[in-house]
């Protein structure tokens, strides 16, 4: 049965739970939660440690309910907090090893084939993903920030320039400017045909 908030927008159901209402933010979380997921998992290549923002995303979206004000579009809101989180993230790392306290996180799982599918499948599958993983890696911060947020989440250049903190132009060309090195950084792994078979 469907819940009338279920036609309410992202912003009505914020300016709900701005108010404490529980349910429009239980609601607002089935929307993103699998979204910003993906976003951390895309920057951390760590399905536990996006798990772990995801949900200290949302625990700060809680926090500060009371100051939001439905102006802007509302993925940009939420991308905004889950990226100065990243950014909060990747400081306390830093920091960490700095100290000698280095943690060693896991490259994630891997991506979810089939148990039945061909050993050969699963390995090319896997070979694939690590070097996907080890290419997104390889670029800058804010170049790789706006490639997920440009490719991955689909979100309009306008939206990402807010989470940025820039203007569209500098979004447009980190996105490029990614999509170039990853080409170059995969070229190898697409263009293993042997030509002499």
């Amino acid at each position: 049965m469907r819940s009338p908030y279920d036609t309410l927008d992202d912003a009505a159901l914020m300016l709900r739970v701005r108010t404490g209402d529980v349910h429009a933010y239980e609601l607002l979380y089935r929307r993103y939660q699998r979204r910003l997921a993906d976003f951390f998992y895309g920057l951390s290549r760590d399905a536990a440690l996006a798990d772990d923002l995801v949900h200290e995303t949302f625990l700060r979206i809680w926090r500060l309910r009371a100051r939001y004000a439905a102006s802007g579009s509302f993925p940009a809101y939420v991308f905004t907090i889950a990226r100065n989180i990243w950014l909060e993230d990747c400081r306390t790392q830093r920091k960490s090893t700095r100290m000698g306290r280095r943690c060693d996180l896991d490259a994630g799982p891997e991506l979810s084939a089939s148990a039945s599918a061909r050993p050969d499948v699963r390995a090319e599958r896997n070979e694939l993903e690590a070097a996907l993983g080890r290419a997104l890696d390889a670029l800058p911060e804010e170049q790789r920030t706006a490639f997920l947020l440009r490719t991955v989440q689909r979100m309009s250049l306008d939206d990402i320039a807010r989470v940025m903190g820039c203007p569209v132009n500098t979004v447009r060309s980190r996105k490029l400017l990614a999509v170039k090195k990853l080409r170059e950084l995969l070229a190898a792994v697409f263009c293993k045909t042997d030509l002499t078979a």
